[in-house]
């Protein structure tokens, strides 16, 4: 940035006698002249279209308010250092406000179900919200715990995995994938979301795909689903952290179905894929040729906008209440009152609801897991009969007794868990 020098001093000349060679102006200095002022004003900051200094690195000239921190413009600075509040009405579409993981459960730390391994096709866990999906191939699917000295259990607020064994089997319809629908097509449709998460493999340097399907629901005549177009990534045997971005499609011309609350999108990490799913353009295009492989997956977080942020650590409690509105695992101690329920006859009883932690996305079915429980009438002694938990909806569910014995029509009957009782209730998408 240059500063104006002037070379000629044109008023020397007004002294000079008549006759003087140096009293004429010549052309030459004149041009010196402009030359400078030209190169002055092209290398200084016009300053006249701010109203206070613009930011660091700026393309789009820019209001700054250097007390509260605001600005009316573009910003394209790579570095800056504000001593107020910033305030701007977005910051990546949003990407940095809280809740921003569409994905449940994504730091694998909530397992309802419990720690035991999964080899069976279109179930979840053990970790909640991840289904097992599968044809052709065997599979075992597991808990995996990080250790001190683990980068992301020091410093990353993981202390689980999902640990993945999947042994291929040649086919072109063959698969696996670990996948967690996330609840309404409509979030995310017309959306630039990315997906981040850690991930290792036990050997070697195999490829995963990654895919985003879309289903647009039950009931009526919906829209057939959208599959994704997958996008591999080659692990190694550290963990990493990796990203991908996609591009959802809108609903335009889309029909949705009737039931509520029967749409998703589905992110799937495709382990193994055959011939029918692998080629360009396939759900998950670029995964290779089918190969047994070992992986482990953590930390997944899908977002809306174009980049990976950190990896948002939500309350347990919170995650664990949305892990509850599509599983819930209610526990009954031994000889702890499950229920009271009122006789009918002298052989049946009916309960009264027992309410859910979480309001549940459709009628759950109810399944029992171990332990079991008594009936016992007004006067404690064992009625025997069938017990059931039954007919639940989205808040609650109601025990019964039937085949009993020793009952009196309008007296109490205690339901007692005469050992640890687990009941479990699955309104998973």
């Amino acid at each position: 940035m240059s500063n104006y020098t002037q070379s000629t001093n044109f008023a020397t000349k007004d002294a000079l006698s008549p006759g003087d060679p140096l009293k004429i102006v010549r052309g030459t200095e004149i041009n010196t002249e402009f030359t400078n002022i030209a190169v002055a004003v092209a290398t200084k900051l016009d300053t006249t279209g701010l109203a206070s200094p613009g930011p660091i690195g700026a393309t789009t000239p820019s209001s700054f308010n250097g007390t509260t921190g605001t600005f009316s413009g573009a910003v394209s600075g790579t570095t800056g250092t504000f001593s107020g509040n910033v305030q701007m009405a977005s910051l990546n579409g949003g990407q940095l406000a809280g809740l921003r993981n569409k994905i449940i459960n994504g730091n694998m730390g909530i397992f309802q179900r419990g720690t035991t391994a999964v080899t069976t096709t279109n179930v979840y866990g053990p970790a909640d919200r991840w289904e097992n999906d599968g044809i052709g191939d065997t599979f075992s699917t597991s808990q995996g715990a990080f250790v001190s000295g683990d980068t992301l259990y020091d410093t990353g607020g993981a202390q689980f995995y999902t640990q993945i064994a999947v042994t291929s089997v040649a086919g072109a319809n063959n698969y696996y994938k670990l996948q967690q629908p996330i609840e309404d097509v409509r979030i995310l449709a017309g959306q630039t979301v990315t997906v981040s998460f850690w991930a290792k493999a036990a050997s070697g340097t195999p490829s995963i795909a990654l895919e985003l399907y879309q289903f647009f629901g039950t009931g009526g005549s919906p829209s057939a689903a959208v599959p994704g177009i997958g996008q591999a990534q080659a692990l190694t045997t550290t963990w990493t952290k990796y990203s991908k971005t996609f591009a959802i499609p809108s609903l335009a011309g889309i029909t949705l179905g009737t039931t509520a609350n029967t749409s998703y999108t589905v992110l799937g990490f495709w382990i193994d894929a055959g011939t029918s799913f692998s080629g360009v353009g396939g759900r998950a295009a670029g995964i290779g040729t089918q190969v047994s492989k070992t992986v482990s997956i953590a930390q997944v977080q899908l977002e809306v906008g174009p980049v990976a942020t950190p990896f948002e650590q939500r309350p347990i409690g919170m995650e664990l209440a949305l892990c509850q509105r599509y599983f819930e695992t209610i526990r009954y101690q031994t000889s702890s009152v499950i229920s009271v329920c009122q006789a009918t006859s002298t052989t049946a009883a009916s309960g009264f609801g027992t309410n859910f932690a979480v309001t549940k996305i459709s009628t759950p079915a109810l399944t029992y897991g171990t332990g079991s429980a008594n009936a016992l009438t007004a006067t404690g002694s064992n009625a025997g009969g069938t017990i059931l938990a039954s007919a639940p909806s989205v808040n609650n569910f109601n025990w019964s007794v039937t085949s009993a014995s020793g009952l009196v029509a309008g007296n109490a009957v205690i339901i007692n868990c005469a050992s640890t009782l687990i009941l479990q209730a699955s309104a998973e998408l």
